[in-house]
């Protein structure tokens, strides 16, 4: 006589094998689907450098597919994308932009529902809860300064450490950066946020453009601190400029991509498989290595995992969204001029 215990073993083999066939039999269709497509067009802000090592990558796996890119920085390409959608062009299969642009595409129906397999371990934060995104990568803010202007000694613990009337002409920060107030806002609430900007507004911020250039700014030692993007202070670092960045500042807040497909993609196939390889551990391990960013993917090593206990904090793009005026009316106050 089997046992309750053998039977329950086996009908588990059962659906274990079910779902396995049933899994390559969707691998297949999709596979075979996007053969007969044969093309793949990709809407990123990533320019095309970085993403040709992807491209290739994918090519290698999938030679029956061409792949084209256009790339521009995530306004322009948001903006592009919603006017083709609403006019009834349907030209980008995949978007990878900013995650409130992506939040705007689901609000106005213009992505798909499909979480790829490749990202069902992706914390939250970093893939949409309803399944219509997940992220390829992301940067934080950091509080980076110049070695030689500041002592290690007196290095801020804090982001309200800055308030001390010592740092008061000395802080570089992005012009109308309003994820960073967003950031605060939403990992410490409205009230202490509130007080970090009314302190903030006595201590005559310096305003630079582009957050890129603040970050050699800081590093020729134009100011003794900035507030930079962490892959830019640490390319800084890297090549020899003396330069670091705070490690105990709570919230790091980090600016989210997110990675769809479009809902009237002229290659759903390979617009799919794409998506699934691009959250894969092979190309998330190049986005790693050479773009210097924190990869999506849980089981790729980010390039800051040797720095322990970081407070990186995703910001919601949903919040962005719906408080965008409220974020950028407080980012003028403070980081306007």
């Amino acid at each position: 006589m089997i046992s309750t215990q053998a039977i329950r073993a086996l009908f588990c083999t059962i659906i274990a094998l079910l779902l396995s066939v049933s899994l390559l039999g969707a691998d297949e269709t999709l596979i075979a689907g996007a053969r007969k497509e044969a093309k793949l067009i990709l809407y990123t802000s990533n320019n095309s450098k970085d993403v040709q090592p992807i491209f290739a990558a994918f090519k290698k796996k999938y030679p029956f597919i061409d792949t084209q890119s256009l790339d521009a920085n995530c306004p322009e390409l948001a903006e592009r994308f919603l006017s083709e959608e609403r006019a009834g062009k349907h030209l980008a299969d995949v978007i990878a932009c900013d995650s409130w642009d992506t939040e705007r595409f689901k609000k106005e129906n213009l992505i798909a529902r499909y979480l790829a397999p490749s990202a069902k371990n992706f914390r939250q934060g970093l893939k949409d809860p309803e399944g219509y995104w997940a992220t390829d990568n992301y940067t934080f803010f950091v509080l980076g300064y110049n070695k030689t202007l500041v002592d290690e000694k007196d290095v801020p613990k804090t982001w309200f450490d800055l308030l001390d009337p010592k740092w008061q002409g000395k802080v570089a920060v992005p012009f109308m950066e309003h994820r960073l107030y967003a950031g605060w806002e939403q990992r410490l609430g409205e009230e202490k946020a509130r007080q970090l900007v009314e302190g903030l507004k006595k201590q005559k911020l310096l305003l630079r453009k582009g957050h890129s250039q603040v970050a050699n700014f800081l590093a020729a030692g134009e100011f003794p601190m900035a507030v930079a993007f962490a892959h830019h202070v640490e390319q800084g670092k890297q090549s020899g400029a003396p330069v670091d960045w705070v490690k105990t500042l709570d919230p790091l807040p980090a600016n989210i991509r997110g990675v769809a497909v479009s809902a009237k993609a002229p290659h759903p196939n390979a617009g799919r498989l794409f998506t699934d390889f691009y959250l894969s551990k092979e190309s998330q391990q190049i986005i790693a290595n050479r773009w210097g960013k924190v990869p999506g993917n849980p089981d790729v090593p980010s390039p800051f995992a040797k720095y322990k206990g970081l407070a990186i904090f995703p910001l919601d793009g949903r919040l962005l969204i719906e408080k965008a005026d409220h974020y950028k009316s407080i980012a003028k106050e403070v980081f306007w001029r």
